[in-house]
């Protein structure tokens, strides 16, 4: 069989292209991670990480099932043409990664948590080439939001039909949750003048803080542990990165004596 009648047989329109992204979208042999493109959140992959997804016992076994949707890989120019079908698709979207000396040509901010992508004008197939996904479909938790969001919207609009024990119900919540409000702020007020009339005191540790991780990223329970604390030390952002200073040393030393 020639090249020609190879290409020509492998025809992924645009319901076979969202039919193999809706398989291989969240494949594991793809080994994706999360990126930046253009200030939004994405997820990207290797070339050759995709063809490997489409040489997988689980799309063999769909393609066998249902080839017209799912088109059999007989080679890797099989393979490729499928990938073609998807980028034409736009379903895919060539990419390039950013290293860290390029971010300021772009007027991009260095991120420490994901890396920087920006779009590729041509896909040369390579298989260390960088891809990023432009097809995310939606899951059973975001139909249950948005149900939860109707249902709640239509409850508040019928809140006159209520009956009268459960709009006094909701009365004397609303002040309860206002109180919740009202004493957060009071302590948030309490904590801050604690600080500044201990930070003369204080010099060295920083000053008094009671509940000092009450506005750091963590949990609800996190929020108000240790019960007090002295400058930024016992903060959940300092005691995180001093984890991960840690655990980077480690690794430089580990690597330093291999």
């Amino acid at each position: 069989m020639s090249t020609s009648d190879t290409q020509q047989q492998v025809e992924v329109d645009s319901k076979s292209a969202s039919a193999i992204a809706s398989k291989l979208r969240h494949h594991p042999e793809l080994k994706q991670r999360k990126g930046l493109f253009e200030n939004r959140q994405v997820e990207f992959f290797k070339y050759k990480r995709f063809i490997r997804s489409l040489n997988s016992p689980e799309y063999t076994k769909l393609s066998s099932s249902n080839f017209t949707l799912y088109p059999p890989i007989e080679s890797d120019l099989d393979a490729k043409q499928i990938f073609i079908g998807l980028i034409k698709q736009q379903l895919i979207v060539p990419c390039i990664k950013l290293h860290h000396d390029e971010l300021k040509e772009h007027n991009l901010a260095p991120n420490k948590d994901f890396p920087q992508f920006l779009l590729s004008n041509r896909a040369l197939l390579q298989p260390d080439e960088y891809y990023i996904w432009n097809y995310n479909p939606k899951s059973f938790m975001d139909y249950l939001i948005v149900f939860g969001i109707c249902s709640g919207v239509l409850t508040l609009v019928c809140y006159p039909l209520w009956p009268l024990k459960m709009r006094l119900g909701v009365y004397y919540l609303s002040y309860g949750v206002l109180g919740l409000l009202l004493a957060f702020l009071i302590l948030a007020l309490l904590r801050l003048f604690i600080y500044l009339l201990t930070l003369p005191v204080f010099t060295t540790e920083g000053g008094f803080w009671l509940f000092p991780n009450l506005f750091e990223d963590c949990s609800v329970l996190d929020s108000f542990k240790p019960l007090y604390g002295f400058g930024d030390k016992q903060c959940y952002s300092s005691v995180k990165k001093l984890k991960k200073k840690k655990k980077r040393d480690l690794q430089n030393l580990t690597k330093k004596h291999n």
